[in-house]
């Protein structure tokens, strides 16, 4: 496997097997096709290569390592077996030419890693925020305005973020407020609660519970729960009076801590901060920090 991504790198392709006997290189689809289908049963990701992956698109892949790269694409598809790869049994034929920039752990959202699953070899990621950001991180990385970025569709910064990021933000917000989160009860199957917390002064326990987009919070919802409630809409949605021990988190707050922690958050919660336009600092940091340094589709 190593051998393999270190062969994608040096020669600046990615791709996939789906080898024919003939070894023959082409650009020409119905030529491949006609002689791979007598060999293979099912060629439909060599097809969604040609179909859909075109210049400028913009492609995540992940190193046997663990690390992720972020790749421009270059070319279409075309059949490819260099006498290397006969030799060493590199099973990479189907490919496309790109450009390729190893990305930061910290610099890659948790969507682009929930893409990547073991049954599939290549997907689109149906997802405009995570579009919109793979094509801003490919502009820092390459140092070039290849892309253009539409800040004012995401001047909200509650409009980059996904749902979990923010509660990620809620997260580590109510920690600077003195409430420790307990990891276990973070449960995707949990439907009252994205998670619990703790307050260790006195150990009282909190719910808390986190919407994004238009989605509204009743407060009455949570008004019969013996313990402390914490709720954020990232909109300010919200209806029922609620009770005493029902805190909502006002927007404003958030955005506070945002530009205080701005020095210190995830690399990609920084970037998206960034598109959005706010802080201003925490670009340049970031842009400092770069200086210092010195397989799922984004549609182009």
């Amino acid at each position: 496997m190593r051998q393999t991504f270190d062969y994608c790198l040096r020669e600046g392709i990615l791709g996939v097997g789906w080898r024919t006997r003939s070894g023959r290189n082409t650009r020409d689809w119905t030529e491949y096709y006609e002689e791979a289908s007598r060999e293979h049963e099912n060629l439909a990701v060599c097809k969604y290569i040609y179909e859909w992956v075109t210049p400028g698109d913009l492609v995540w892949t992940r190193a046997p390592s663990g690390h992720y790269y972020l790749a421009r694409v270059l070319s279409g598809w075309e059949y490819w077996a260099t006498e290397e790869a006969q030799r060493l049994d590199i099973d990479i034929a189907n490919i496309f030419r790109c450009e390729l920039k190893r990305v930061d752990t910290d610099d890659v959202p948790g969507k682009i890693v929930a893409c990547f699953r073991a049954s599939r070899s290549i997907q689109e990621i149906a997802d405009d925020k995570a579009c919109e950001y793979s094509r801003y991180l490919w502009d820092v990385l390459s140092g070039q305005d290849i892309y253009e970025v539409d800040k004012a569709k995401y001047s909200d910064v509650f409009m980059m973020l996904d749902a979990e990021e923010t509660e990620d933000v809620v997260f580590l917000y109510l920690q600077t407020k003195g409430w420790y989160v307990l990891p276990h009860s973070r449960k995707g199957d949990s439907m009252t609660f994205e998670y619990l917390c703790v307050n260790p002064l006195d150990g009282q326990v909190a719910g808390v519970q986190v919407k994004t987009g238009n989605t509204p919070l009743n407060k009455d919802d949570y008004a019969l729960f013996p313990h402390k409630i914490f709720l954020f809409q990232a909109n300010d949605i919200y209806s029922g009076v609620g009770a005493d021990y029902v805190e909502c988190i006002p927007r404003e707050a958030l955005m506070t801590f945002l530009n205080k922690a701005a020095s210190w958050l995830p690399k990609s919660l920084r970037r998206k901060l960034e598109i959005a336009g706010l802080p201003h600092v925490v670009a340049q940091q970031s842009a400092a920090a770069d200086a210092q340094r010195a397989a799922t589709v984004v549609r182009g």
